[in-house]
């Protein structure tokens, strides 16, 4: 998992190749991928499941299900903020390729 990619490593970040030519359409592609993990996130990160009926199994199989929901959307966060540290990077590198400041605002924007 990619976590706090610097600037200088964005270039051969998640094995991919970064040059002056298509940084701000690898910038579109991992912002649009992290706006569409974040509704994910928003519409679903908190669903749990209820209580499937009265037998005595069924409250630890809630609370047993829950915890590993939460587990895996807590590593999912994660991974989304890893991908926006990444775009950040990319944008910083995006910069240091001499791109306009206003192309890479309309790009990166948040």
């Amino acid at each position: 998992m990619l976590s706090n990619v610097p600037a200088r490593f964005a270039e051969s970040a998640a094995g991919m190749a970064i040059d002056r030519e298509n940084v701000l359409q690898v910038g579109a592609v991992l912002v649009g991928e992290v706006r569409r993990l974040r509704q994910v996130l928003q519409a679903h990160g908190g669903d749990r499941m209820e209580l499937c009926g009265g037998d005595p199994v069924s409250a630890d199989a809630k609370q047993a299900f829950n915890q590993r929901a939460e587990a895996l959307v807590a590593l999912y966060k994660t991974y989304v903020d890893d991908l926006q540290a990444l775009s950040d990077a990319v944008a910083e590198a995006a910069r240091s390729y001499g791109v306009a400041d206003a192309d890479i605002a309309t790009v990166f924007r948040r």
